[in-house]
């Protein structure tokens, strides 16, 4: 019989994409993530562009809290990232080499906190309203499962047929980064301002990699998990409840990861355009113009362009705001159609 402490012997895959696979040993220590995914993504560059961004969130974080009247906006979390890991690291590799499956070999690696999954009241509600009966009990009881996260589609619905196949027994179901749409969460009574809210952490999220990490936030994802139960004394925002949203999916907040594609971006209009072409590729997390939310997300994201041109960009204030602007122009008049439906 193997024990809680034998299988946290033992790294777990806990989610896999096109860079690689991610792997940990319990819900609440680090995360590894492995350069094993396809060949034109770079784990190097997610690991630079991972640091740059966390600190400059954590810079801004800094600064409004040092403000006469610090603002209320719930800030989004990046995860902090601890080491970069190449094969020749031999002493790591001697060590944790053993504890992943038989057949691996050691690779370049990322050494971060890991996002902590649901827990099991969340995920029983996610399986009871959008999981086949058939499979319930399997979900409920796989260990893969329980490393729940959710990405939040704030810019999509679904459409009658993706309900349809969402039960389907002949359709995969997962709690690994399960996607909810916007009209799924007003079905489990997540209320407007409640996405508003949502909408408005995506909003300064982006103006702060686009101002004070000068990044594209190119593919990077959203993803709504709780707060650390330990947090470093140098993680963006404070951990307190008061900073947190709880709604029916108990206590919990919204995280970015996925760095590897992000590029940095000039402070004039061909950077505004490179972050446009990145928010329009990128998968829906946000909502999109003439729709609901959107006016949450356009304020918020020009509210947090301000302040930071007034903060880091003394000299250039109305410059640096004039670009923020012309990123929500150019969105708004190149995504001129209602949300996007899948």
């Amino acid at each position: 019989m193997t024990t809680s402490h034998d299988s946290e012997d033992y790294y777990q895959r806990i989610g896999a994409g096109f860079c690689g696979t991610v792997w940990a040993r319990s819900p609440t220590g680090p995360a590894i993530k492995r350069e094993d995914g396809g060949p034109t993504r770079s784990l190097a560059n997610d690991f630079t562009m991972h640091n740059q961004a966390y600190e400059a969130f954590l810079s801004f974080s800094d600064a409004k809290r040092n403000m006469r009247n610090p603002p209320t906006q719930l800030q989004a979390r990046i995860p902090q990232c601890h080491r970069y890991i190449t094969p020749q690291d031999q002493s790591w590799w001697d060590t944790n080499l053993r504890r992943f499956p038989y057949g691996y070999t050691a690779c370049n690696a990322i050494l971060s906190e890991r996002i902590p999954p649901f827990p099991e009241h969340t995920r029983r509600l996610l399986v009871d309203r959008y999981c086949p009966p058939e499979l319930r009990q399997d979900i409920l009881r796989s260990a893969s499962n329980e490393a729940c996260l959710i990405r939040p589609y704030i810019g999509r619905q679904r459409t009658c047929s993706t309900a349809r196949n969402g039960r389907s027994r002949f359709r995969g179901f997962s709690l690994r980064n399960f996607p909810l749409h916007v009209d799924q969460m007003a079905e489990l009574g997540i209320g407007l301002e409640e996405v508003d809210c949502y909408a408005g952490m995506m909003g300064e999220a982006l103006a702060t990699f686009h101002w004070v990490a000068r990044m594209d936030a190119n593919d990077v994802e959203f993803v709504l998990a709780p707060i650390s139960i330990i947090e470093d004394s140098r993680a963006p925002d404070d951990s307190s409840t008061s900073k947190s949203i709880t709604n029916v999916l108990g206590t919990h907040t919204i995280w970015i990861l996925d760095f590897d594609l992000c590029h940095s971006i000039s402070m004039d209009r061909q950077g505004v355009q490179q972050a446009v072409d990145a928010f329009v590729k990128n998968d829906p997390f946000c909502p999109r113009p003439h729709t609901a939310h959107w006016p949450a997300f356009r304020d918020q994201y020009l509210s947090a362009a301000r302040q930071i041109a007034r903060i880091y960009y003394q000299d250039e204030v109305g410059a640096i705001y004039n670009l923020a602007r012309q990123f929500v122009e150019l969105i708004e008049a190149r995504v001129n159609v209602p949300a996007q439906t899948e």
